[in-house]
């Protein structure tokens, strides 16, 4: 996305430094091909926003044990532990992504899940999940975001030292997610929704999903209107979309496009 574009995207709650640095970062995403560049930006996110932790991860529904996970900052014998119980069977935040959420606070999501199962069915997978993460000090603030698509999953998860009133965090990532979320499986799971459409292609297509015209696109890519329409033919071909409507509904339904 441009850079004029993508700032849109994002808020007024960011300064004119956070901005730019918010733009840099989203260009550096669109460009990553590497685990070791991911792990980079994600160093590099969480010393900017001053984060405990950020951890990404992508795989298939059908396989989660086997998601790929990649992070800065968190703790390898948690995170050791984590994959050896398989607990992201269980795991409040994967399951409420699993189930349609996009983007949630940690802390409430994993509150309600305590309350199940205190007041619900014994479920000892789940309470053991919920011990360890108390002794690991998981259990404290922060957000995540997600999607499914395709039988995949791809997720965020932040966590913030305990009373931080600091919303830069949720808006960069908010604003980062369709860059975070391409990179994520670009580099980890190289077998793209949609191999053939370009990253201009797919650049012209958030820019219609967020409600720009053609001659509005041109103006902030730097090429022509009938460029434009050039490149929206050939998403509508490779998509199968019979308009522009259709081919932003694909573009939603399949996770190419993040709401």
């Amino acid at each position: 996305m441009t850079q004029s574009l993508m700032v849109d995207e994002a808020t007024n709650g960011l300064c004119a430094n956070d901005r730019q640095r918010l733009f840099a970062h989203g260009e550096e995403l669109l460009s990553l091909s590497s685990r070791s560049g991911l792990a980079d930006c994600l160093d590099s996110l969480r010393e900017w926003l001053d984060l405990s932790e950020i951890v990404v991860a992508t795989g298939t529904i059908g396989t989660l044990p086997d998601a790929r996970v990649i992070g800065s900052g968190y703790d390898p014998e948690w995170m050791e532990l984590y994959l050896r119980e398989q607990f992201v069977l269980v795991d409040p935040i994967v399951q409420a992504i699993v189930n349609g959420q996009r983007f949630l606070s940690r802390s409430g999501t994993i509150a309600e899940n305590n309350a199940m199962v205190r007041t619900g069915p014994r479920k000892p997978t789940l309470e053991r999940f919920l011990e360890a993460a108390r002794d690991h000090g998981r259990l404290g603030y922060g957000f995540a975001s997600g999607v499914v698509f395709n039988g995949r999953i791809a997720l965020c998860s932040v966590i913030t030292s305990p009373g931080r009133g600091d919303q830069r965090g949720p808006l960069v990532l908010r604003a980062l997610r369709p860059m975070l979320y391409q990179a994520l499986t670009r580099v980890l799971l190289p077998e793209p929704v949609f191999p053939d459409l370009s990253q201009r292609e797919v650049a012209i297509l958030e820019c219609l999903a967020s409600g720009h015209n053609d001659i509005q696109i041109a103006d902030a890519m730097s090429i022509s209107a009938s460029t434009v329409r050039f490149h929206l033919a050939n998403v509508f071909q490779k998509l199968g979309a019979r308009n522009r409507c259709h081919a932003v509904a694909i573009g939603f339904q399949s996770g190419l496009l993040q709401r």
